[in-house]
């Protein structure tokens, strides 16, 4: 682990698509629209927001749901997320 650097906004971006992919079962697919990098509370973080499109059916039309996803920025752990 890197001493005290961060994790650049690829990768923070890396890590909340996977946890989405690992918590949206039926997910088709992920739009990025915003990666920022933020402080809450003294933590660095980054906050990644974007749209997921998931698969409500064979039949159905697929439903948009806003994300955000917040990923530490020494780490890369997920810290909240809203979908």
């Amino acid at each position: 682990m890197r001493d005290k650097e961060i994790i650049t906004l690829d990768e923070a971006q890396i890590a909340a698509e996977r946890f989405l992919e690992d918590r949206l079962k039926a997910l088709k697919r992920l739009s990025i629209d915003k990666v920022k990098l933020t402080s809450i509370e003294g933590i660095v973080a980054y906050d990644v927001e974007g749209m997921a499109i998931i698969g409500s059916g064979f039949f159905s039309k697929n439903i948009e749901r806003p994300f955000k996803v917040q990923v530490g920025a020494l780490d890369a752990s997920i810290l909240g997320f809203e979908t």
